[in-house]
């Protein structure tokens, strides 16, 4: 049951950015006129979606698997 409900979070995130692409890309091509609210709104939520994108996509690592082992680690930190 939680993993359905990150699942739709996600999905919400995903729709969410790109509506707010599609307005702030409308935006830009009008000339870029003072932004409203509208704007504001899709630039937080873009930022949002980026951000969450971001801390949860494959590049991050949550696993010891794609860490390098601690000799490796060693070697190239000097």
């Amino acid at each position: 049951m939680r993993r359905a409900l990150w699942f739709a979070l996600a999905f919400a995130l995903l729709v969410a950015g790109i509506e707010a692409l599609k307005v702030l890309v409308a935006w830009w091509q009008a000339g870029r006129p003072a932004p409203s609210l509208t704007e504001w709104l899709s630039f937080a939520v873009f930022g949002i979606a980026a951000f969450a994108w971001w801390r949860h996509s494959v590049f991050t690592c949550r696993n010891d698997a794609c860490l390098l082992p601690e000799k490796d680690r060693a070697t190239r930190n000097k």
